[in-house]
C-alpha cells in the first residue's frame, strides 16, 4: 500500500506551491478591486443652471412666485474643480439668489447679460450672490467636502432649492 501523495513532496516544495497560490490569488483579487474601487484625478465640472416654474397655484407659498432651480442636483466627485453658469432667465423683472450652505463659500462673477459681456461685479470668497433679471454669474469653488449641501435662492423658498451631491 502506497501512502499519500503528500508525503512525497518536500517541505521546500509545499512552500514553493503554497506562494504561488497565495501570488495568484492575491493578483486576483487586486485586479478585481481595481475594477471595483475606480480612482479618478479631479477634474473641471461644468454645469448650466437656470430658473423654471413649477405649474401650481403661487398663492401656496404666500404670494412668492413658484420658481424652482434646473436642475435642481448637481453632482460631483470630491477634489472637482466646479464651474456653475447661473443664468437669470426670468420674464418678468424678479430677482433670484444663488445661496450655498456652508461649508461652502464661491468666487462669482456677475455679469449685465447672458453673453457674459459687461461685468456687474466680482464677489471672492462669498455664500450668496444676487441676479437681476436677465443676469448672469459664473460661479466657481473646489468640491473639498464629500456630501449632500443646499443650494437655494433666499427669496423663493421653499421650492427654489437644488443640492449639490460630493461623492468622495
Amino acid at each position: 500500500m502506497s501512502g499519500s501523495g503528500f508525503r512525497k513532496l518536500s517541505s521546500a516544495k509545499l512552500l514553493v506551491a503554497a506562494a504561488l497560490i497565495a501570488i495568484f490569488s492575491g493578483a486576483v483579487v487586486g485586479l478585481s478591486v481595481g475594477y471595483v474601487v475606480h480612482y479618478s484625478a479631479p477634474a473641471t465640472r461644468i454645469f448650466y443652471l437656470f430658473d423654471g416654474t413649477v405649474p401650481f397655484d403661487e398663492s401656496m407659498f404666500y404670494g412668492h412666485p413658484h420658481d424652482t432651480f434646473v436642475p435642481d442636483t448637481i453632482t460631483v466627485d470630491k477634489g472637482d474643480h466646479v464651474v456653475i453658469h447661473y443664468v437669470n432667465i426670468e420674464d418678468i423683472g424678479e430677482a433670484h439668489t444663488y445661496t450655498m450652505d456652508p461649508p461652502y463659500t464661491f468666487d462669482a462673477t456677475v455679469y449685465g447679460n447672458a453673453t457674459q459681456q459687461g461685468v456687474v461685479g466680482t464677489y471672492p470668497n462669498v455664500g450668496n450672490v444676487v441676479l437681476s433679471q436677465g443676469q448672469n454669474a459664473t460661479i466657481t469653488f473646489t468640491a473639498s467636502w464629500a456630501g449632500t449641501f443646499r443650494y437655494y435662492c433666499a427669496y423663493h423658498q421653499p421650492t427654489m432649492t437644488g443640492y449639490l451631491v460630493v461623492i468622495g
